[in-house]
């Protein structure tokens, strides 16, 4: 009788996984709506997810990447602990390891459906992109809103969607090769196009360190695929150019040019910071010289010039060398940098692997790098297994998301916080999505 009574519950939760799939899909959106709405959904997706795994026997056959990066967050909270820095916050950073591991278990599951997640990813990439283009040449974008602080699209002040373009924008690469595959001139002009216009979004985003990782990243994808890919990722280059050269202004591209030089001075300049900082003396006759020139309003002191970056670099070295083992804990460096009175404190160095460095120490760090190895390796072991045995939609789909993992750990580009919602909420994701392909069945069949 019991059984009879929740039947129809019991076939209910197959439909989970539909709301799970949208769930998952809909997170760029959520991106730019804020933190808020990223973390009500990941809530909404750990909820439907237990309801839905609880009636399922699922078992992960490749348990390590979850140990790992589970081995990680105990880190994080004894640090925070030895600290006391945010602790209640650090118990709260293993809510992404929770959607981490149901996201792994659902993906099992064959009714999840790739195909929406990487269509709703790509289509809202080129939605900010070709909104970028309008702001950029109209003044406002499609909903109105002002380019007050340059082009911003849905982001308002904050410069931040070359960074969104860069991390979805692999997924609008693989749906073009995908839709336009036939060998057309027809073809070749419309994905020469697309992929121009999610590089001209970038480009008047005014991020470089996105633009620059951008370029890379996809002249190495055209490389791989040198045959299908390349000559329309060269040509999108050349529409990409005459764009430039034709409505940006001389300022802009003084900013991208200049880019080289000040990104090769930041290693020495990072230093001298750094060892300003262990020159109690000295530290304090720049600090005393930039008062009398107005707190840090003068261009002409090479402590204190450019972006800040290196200021921050020298400044996490500082930090991390007076907590080598287990660092500072949880989003703690601006409380530290404070502490030490040192010039230009910022929430976080800017740097994935120096956030981590600083945050865990070189215990924490050395288990991440231990994990970004095991995911590395197995994912090229299956990549191979797919070329191989000609599997092709499989080897692009999980060559894609290797890209999108290699970027994000990418060592010499500056960043937000790893630990920010947005940011580990995003390599979760793709962590999920590149998990998901090299189980140990996988590798076996």
């Amino acid at each position: 009788m019991i059984y009879v009574l929740f039947m129809p519950f019991q076939y209910n939760l197959t439909k989970l996984i539909v709301p799970l799939n949208w769930l998952f899909a809909l997170f760029p959106v959520s991106f730019i709506l804020g933190n808020l709405i990223i973390n009500l959904q990941l809530v909404l997706f750990v909820i439907i997810g237990c309801i839905y795994l609880n009636k399922k026997k699922i078992k992960l056959s490749e348990k390590y990447p979850i140990l790992i990066f589970f081995i990680f967050c105990v880190i994080l909270i004894i640090s925070s602990f030895y600290n006391q820095a945010n602790i209640e916050k650090s118990f709260l950073f293993l809510r992404v390891l929770v959607f981490y591991y149901i996201g792994l278990l659902i993906l099992k599951e064959k009714e999840f459906n790739f195909e929406i997640v990487f269509n709703i990813f790509s289509i809202t990439v080129v939605v900010i992109s070709l909104d970028l283009i309008f702001q950029y040449l109209t003044g406002f974008n499609i909903i109105g809103l002002e380019a007050k602080y340059g082009a911003t699209s849905f982001f308002y002040n904050e410069h931040i969607a070359g960074s969104f373009l860069l991390s979805f924008g692999f997924f609008s690469i693989y749906k073009i090769f995908m839709k336009f595959e036939k060998k057309t001139t027809k073809n070749e002009i419309i994905k020469s196009l697309l992929i121009s216009i999610i590089s001209i979004g970038i480009f008047i985003s005014t991020q470089r360190m996105p633009m620059v990782i951008w370029i890379l990243f996809l002249t190495f994808y055209g490389m791989v695929f040198y045959k299908s890919k390349l000559k329309s990722i060269l040509f999108s280059y050349i529409i990409l150019s005459f764009f430039i050269i034709s409505f940006s202004s001389p300022i802009e591209r003084t900013r991208y040019t200049s880019f080289y030089t000040n990104a090769k001075s930041i290693l020495d300049r990072s230093t001298m910071v750094y060892k300003t900082n262990k020159d109690e003396k000295k530290l304090n006759q720049i600090k005393l010289h930039l008062e009398e020139q107005n707190h840090l309003k003068t261009k002409d002191l090479n402590f204190v010039k450019g972006s800040g970056h290196a200021n921050l670099f020298g400044n996490a070295m500082f930090i991390w060398e007076k907590n080598k083992f287990l660092g500072i804990g949880y989003k703690n460096f601006y409380n530290k940098c404070a502490e030490y009175k040192l010039l230009r404190c910022s929430t976080h160095p800017h740097n994935y692997y120096l956030d981590i460095l600083v945050t865990v120490g070189l215990l924490g760090l050395m288990v991440l790098i231990i994990y970004l190895f095991f995911i590395t390796l197995r994912s090229l072991q299956y990549l191979k297994i797919c070329y191989k045995n000609k599997k092709k939609k499989n080897y692009n789909q999980l060559f894609i998301l290797l890209i999108n993992f290699l970027i994000i750990f990418f060592p010499f580009k500056s960043s937000g916080s790893f630990f920010s919602t947005a940011n580990i909420t995003y390599t979760m994701i793709i962590l999920i999505l590149l998990n998901s392909y090299i189980d140990k069945k996988f590798l076996k069949n």
